[in-house]
């Protein structure tokens, strides 16, 4: 543990810039927010003043766990500076009563990482990651970008986030904004003015000249794009499907034996999105059905949680207790990982995490309310899962009923009957609905 007088002769040393970014983070913002604040176009110089602070406090960032290395700021903090860290964060991070507690998140790498690693080396690919909130999309793009980075492939990450609500409004300024973004993040001038020509009949041909000519023009490695949060794009829906062409038709060209095809091959195109967003969607219209490859991002199985229990130093847990893990979280990533963090606790033990999981108390109650604002945001579904939950045995839905509460993490279906993903959101949902 660092002492008192090395934690403040390491403060003093922080720039004015590392400690705006720092207490941004500890504050619980996101890193677009805290790019927004410090006034910069993108996360990358987010992540390289962390990067900075982690290692100054003596967190060596290892490749690919710069994440991990981060989370050990957020209790060190909280000892020495508690003021500084948000209670949502030391929720999260199982600091509880002013206790300073060491928590650490574990990985396991499974088929769908691998199938990935294989993909992202093919000529022009695309790879569409979708998933609810909190499956784990951005660890595993995190993966595959140190992946192509080892292969010696150049990366750019662009998050719509970044973007303004006047921005996400309105096509024309998104796609240019997309543009002037995607420059500046491979150190290119603007140049958007000169090239934009709108006889040329649309937005996206635009968009798409700017990239061929002079953005992608005269690369001689790869480059994997990562698209990240395009679920706020498709809630535009004035333009959504204009959109989904337009990413379609990037796709298409890499299948070309010409020069644009030559271009596009060297794009590897990754596309982030959560499914939440599907609820207020049709499903019957989907642009980029059967484009790409989607790998699966599925719950944790009993092996895996058995694996990250080891890992967790949890080898106390039984059989029996390992299933009574996966009746309450279902194999869930995002609950079984904060439920091992929140057993390492002192305070804390598995019947007493059991029995508060569903309450006002739960170390995932942030999560839980976020998905009962979202429910309640259509009556249908509410109606719907209010039913189910209060049932002891599955029900069929209808088809859209079905595909809607799966896509925003509510159900698990086998065959056709469905059932609450979990009995953690069984518990909470019967009591709040």
């Amino acid at each position: 543990m660092m002492e008192q007088d090395e934690f403040e002769a390491k403060w003093e040393k922080l720039t004015p810039k590392q400690l705006k970014v720092l207490k941004l983070f500890l504050q619980g913002n996101t890193e677009a927010q805290i790019a927004k604040s410090i006034e910069v176009n993108n996360r990358s110089s987010v992540r390289h003043h962390i990067s900075n602070i982690c290692e100054l406090f003596g967190f060596q960032n290892e490749s690919g766990e710069h994440l991990r290395q981060r989370d050990e700021l957020i209790p060190l903090f909280a000892e020495y500076k508690p003021q500084l860290v948000s209670d949502k964060l030391k929720e999260t991070c199982g600091i509880l009563s002013g206790n300073r507690q060491k928590v650490e998140f574990y990985y396991i790498e499974r088929d769908c990482e691998r199938k990935c690693y294989d993909k992202i080396l093919e000529n022009g690919a695309l790879i569409r990651i979708k998933a609810p909130q909190k499956m784990g999309k951005t660890l595993l793009v995190d993966k595959i970008l140190d992946r192509a980075s080892q292969a010696g492939y150049k990366t750019a990450l662009l998050s719509f986030e970044e973007a303004d609500s006047e921005v996400l409004g309105d096509y024309r300024k998104l796609l240019q904004w997309l543009c002037v973004t995607l420059g500046d993040l491979l150190e290119l001038e603007n140049k958007l003015a000169a090239h934009w020509d709108d006889t040329l009949g649309g937005i996206n041909p635009n968009v798409t000249k700017y990239l061929e000519r002079y953005l992608f023009k005269d690369f001689s490695q790869p480059l994997v794009l990562v698209l990240e949060k395009v679920d706020l794009v498709f809630e535009q829906a004035t333009f959504n499907v204009d959109f989904c062409r337009l990413l379609r038709a990037w796709h298409d060209a890499a299948k070309r034996n010409d020069r644009r095809g030559a271009i596009w091959q060297k794009i590897r195109l990754i596309v982030v999105h959560a499914t939440e967003v599907y609820s207020s969607l049709d499903i019957n219209s989907s642009p980029l059905a059967g484009v790409g490859f989607t790998p699966p991002l599925p719950d944790f199985t009993v092996d895996e949680v058995k694996q990250l229990a080891r890992q967790y130093r949890h080898n106390w847990l039984s059989e029996a207790e390992i299933k009574q893990l996966m009746v309450m979280f279902g194999g869930y990533p995002y609950l079984v990982q904060t439920a091992f963090a929140y057993l390492q606790t002192p305070e804390c033990c598995l019947t007493k995490l059991l029995e508060i999981s569903p309450t006002a108390q739960s170390p995932f109650i942030n999560h839980l309310r976020e998905l009962l604002g979202k429910l309640e945001e259509c009556p249908e579904l509410t109606e719907v899962y209010r039913e189910l939950v209060n049932k002891n045995q599955p029900m069929i839905l209808k088809t859209h009923q079905t595909f809607k509460l799966e896509s925003m993490g509510l159900l698990r279906v086998k065959n056709n009957d469905c059932f609450p993903r979990c009995d953690l959101y069984r518990q909470y949902f019967s009591q709040c609905l």
